[in-house]
This record gives C-alpha cells, sequence and structure tokens, in this order.
C-alpha cells in the first residue's frame, strides 16, 4: 500500500509540474488538483531537485530580468512613460516566476512595489544618485 501511495503521490507531482509548465501559477495548480499552495510548491522543489537543468534556467531567467531592467533604467529619465510600464512588467513577471504574485488572488502588490523601489534605488545608487 505505501509504495502505491507513493506511486499516486507521484502521477500527482507530474500532473502539477505539467500545470505549472503550461502557465499556471502554483495557486491554479493546486486547485487544479485538490492540493494545498504548499503541496504544489513542494512538489515544483521536489521537481527542480531532479532537474539541475531548471535551476540553470531559473539563474539565466533571473539575469534576463536585470538585464531588461539595465537597459530599461536610462529610459525613466527620458521617456518614464514608456520606462515605467515595462519596468513593472519585468517585475511582476520575475514575481511570478518565483511565487510572489498570483494577479487572480490580489497577493503581492507590495512585494512588487517594494521590488521596484528596491530596483529604482538600486540602479540610482550604481549610476550616481540620477534620477
Amino acid at each position: 500500500m505505501r509504495a502505491s501511495a507513493r506511486a499516486q503521490r507521484e502521477e500527482r507531482d507530474a500532473r502539477i509540474i505539467n500545470a505549472l509548465a503550461a502557465g499556471a501559477t502554483v495557486r491554479q495548480a493546486a486547485d487544479m488538483h485538490g492540493v494545498s499552495k504548499s503541496t504544489a510548491h513542494r512538489a515544483l522543489d521536489n521537481a527542480k531537485g531532479v532537474l539541475p537543468e531548471a535551476q540553470h534556467a531559473r539563474d539565466l531567467m533571473l539575469a534576463r530580468f536585470q538585464m531588461y531592467r539595465t537597459k530599461l533604467f536610462p529610459l525613466l529619465r527620458t521617456d518614464p512613460v514608456k520606462a515605467v510600464p515595462r519596468l513593472l512588467e519585468v517585475d511582476n513577471t520575475e514575481a511570478r516566476m518565483r511565487g510572489f504574485f498570483e494577479p487572480g488572488q490580489q497577493n503581492g502588490t507590495a512585494e512588487v512595489a517594494g521590488m521596484l523601489d528596491m530596483l529604482i534605488h538600486g540602479m540610482e545608487a550604481e549610476h550616481g544618485g540620477q534620477r
């Protein structure tokens, strides 16, 4: 019976990972499979442990987010109307990737605002306090 329960859990976790890979948020994947959000996170963490390339891909994505910010920050001075929405989009995408933000739940707004604040202050410091 124990092996059967393990097999069922592994099958469920695989379905959760497939839902996440298809673009579902952690909350959506959890709801689809009748589990808690922490169970869905655990399935994702377990998959990351098995797939080392997943961490490499995550690191590459994070590096891209930083590159996008570096390219967009100078636009804040010349064209803030275009730059701010693009920076927010980068922050929202990163926040979703990290599991901070689920648009349907109204969660993560403070985290995204905090990330943007850190971004602006960090980039200002990096560029000599330019505004």
